[in-house]
């Protein structure tokens, strides 16, 4: 996203291969519990307690073959105390308005916990992207609108992707909000007018 009219922003490709019916394999997939050679790259869903509807692998470890943690998808609907984010990866997703006062410093919090490559800083991804400005509570830019996604460099982009964007994996989700001194500023951009919180709903799709 740099500072210019378009903005940043891939399909999140999510693999439905083979989902694994426990009844034909005996004991339910756990995570880091054996799987069987046969099963390899095969996928079945677990339900944490604590950290929710997970997606895991069969997949190889050394010489054994063990149910690894691929995606992991927080309670369905983000609420934060800055706007409400729901849908899934496979879609753009649904935001609330925004509620209270904007934050002054930034803000982020993880929708969907991706399972692939972490982002790190100065890398290039790809991207889609949904834009929300706080004063509006209006989309003003989408890339699921356009159906392409948008790669990058990390280190052409305003400070806000910089700081925000480290840490993701691959197939994540990510809000984060933007106060105006790590977004645009006073200079109104394209549709952002000046001094605008951003909002930002990222979905990493792939990094390098």
């Amino acid at each position: 996203m740099r500072k210019v009219n378009g903005f940043i922003a891939s399909t999140i490709v999510l693999s439905l291969a083979a989902w694994l019916t426990p009844a034909a394999h005996g004991a339910t997939p756990t995570p880091a519990k054996s799987c069987k050679a046969a099963e390899l790259g095969v996928q079945a869903q677990f339900t944490d307690s604590k950290e929710g509807l997970q997606t895991l692998t069969c997949g190889r470890v050394g010489k054994r073959y063990l149910w690894v943690i691929t995606k992991v998808t927080l309670p369905a609907n983000l609420d934060s105390k800055f706007v409400k984010v729901t849908g899934n990866t496979t879609s753009a997703p649904k935001l609330g308005k925004p509620k209270g006062q904007a934050p002054t410093a930034l803000f982020s919090a993880d929708v969907v916990k991706g399972g692939g490559a972490v982002a790190p800083a100065g890398a290039t991804v790809t991207v889609h992207y949904t834009l929300m400005a706080w004063s509006s509570g209006k989309i003003v830019e989408s890339s699921w609108e356009r159906g392409q996604t948008v790669s990058f460099s990390l280190g052409g982009v305003i400070k806000g992707w910089q700081d925000g964007i480290p840490g993701m994996r691959e197939g994540g989700r990510r809000l984060l909000v933007i106060p105006p001194a790590l977004g645009y500023g006073a200079t109104a951009t394209g549709p952002i007018g000046a001094n605008e919180t951003l909002i930002f709903v990222v979905d990493l799709v792939k990094v390098g």
